[in-house]
């Protein structure tokens, strides 16, 4: 069935249309999921049928596509939109055709179990849904079939999306990550952490560099001196309201986004939204002026990172408390 669907689907898809035909319709996706209006920017498609009354009446049938004439997914959804409600059993595939998950939905939920599939079509993963616990790991294999978690104990390795690439691993008891771990941040850096029942309790990074970092969290956003109500008065001190502004009584909010470098040091001051430019133009003036952050840590390395900031002429009109 699917072969004949896919002949359909390729001369529908030389009409560049989203609308197929009347119980039919064709939508264009990038990986993400954002729907996209043409083939040139997708990277695959979807098909969506009426459902078939010999079957289930409500359940309306869908079908993805890659560009490459394999199937990605095989599902049916309460919804025939482009924006699905699936119900029933999800079927994905990997670009060579072998099954990648079968998952269970019930009105756009996640129920029953979901199981995963390495490339080579052995089992990876099989997971049970609760709806008190979530998702609960029954078992993890290793690609040759061999058992390596039972009933949410054991060794659990995890890989990137392509099955090219080990993540992380390490040993888990009763679903709760539990001793030392290890992974990969990037092609330059990995680290080695230790958990106590799901607890991160520490950890060390590895820069190729020869570089070592210690951690307690894998992440910690970046800080101005004394959190965000310093930073308040930072700005309450600092902005000069326009007069253009005073005198016709204008207020907006003004975003401002800059870099926040690995040293604290803030750079690249741009205009991220803004309405009036005298006041654009006091807020990147103050902005340019803050002092150096604390940077953001990734598994306690200092990291490079973009950062907005409303700045709301209304709350700096009156200066008389400060």
């Amino acid at each position: 069935m699917i072969k004949g669907l896919l002949s359909l689907l390729l001369g529908l898809l030389c009409f560049q249309t989203v609308r197929a035909t009347p119980d039919t319709l064709l939508v264009y996706l990038k990986n993400s999921g954002q729907v996209v209006n043409n083939k040139d920017s997708a990277d695959y498609f979807r098909f969506i049928m009426s459902p078939d009354t010999s079957v289930n009446k409500n359940l309306f049938r869908v079908y993805d596509f890659y560009f490459n004439g394999k199937p990605k997914m095989v599902a049916t959804s309460l919804t025939g939109t482009r924006y699905l409600t699936l119900d029933g059993t999800s079927i994905s595939y990997f670009p060579n055709g072998k099954r990648k998950s079968s998952i269970e939905y019930s009105n756009g939920r996640l129920s029953g179990n979901i199981t995963n599939y390495y490339p080579n079509g052995e089992i990876y993963t099989i997971l049970k849904i609760d709806k008190y616990d979530g998702a609960q790991l029954i078992e993890a294999r290793d690609s040759t079939g061999k058992l390596l978690v039972t009933n949410g104990t054991g060794h659990l390795i995890v890989f990137d999306e392509d099955f090219k690439k080990v993540k992380e691993e390490g040993d888990i008891k009763k679903n709760k990550k539990d001793g030392e771990w290890r992974g990969m941040i990037s092609d330059t850096a990995n680290y080695v952490c230790t958990f106590r029942k799901d607890v991160l309790i520490s950890g060390i990074s590895y820069l190729k560099s020869g570089k070592q970092y210690k951690f307690k969290q894998f992440e910690v956003k970046p800080m101005y001196d004394g959190g965000m109500d310093n930073l308040f008065v930072f700005l309450k001190k600092n902005i000069q309201y326009p007069e253009f502004a005073k005198q016709h009584n204008i207020t907006s909010i003004v975003r401002v986004s800059f870099i926040i470098e690995t040293n604290g040091a803030i750079t690249n001051v741009q205009l991220a939204s803004g309405d009036v430019p005298c006041l654009n133009e006091e807020a990147l003036r103050v902005i340019r002026m803050m002092p150096m952050w604390t940077p953001e840590m990734q598994y306690g390395i200092p990291t490079r990172v973009r950062y907005i900031i409303p700045v709301n002429f209304y709350n700096y009109t009156d200066k008389s408390n400060y």
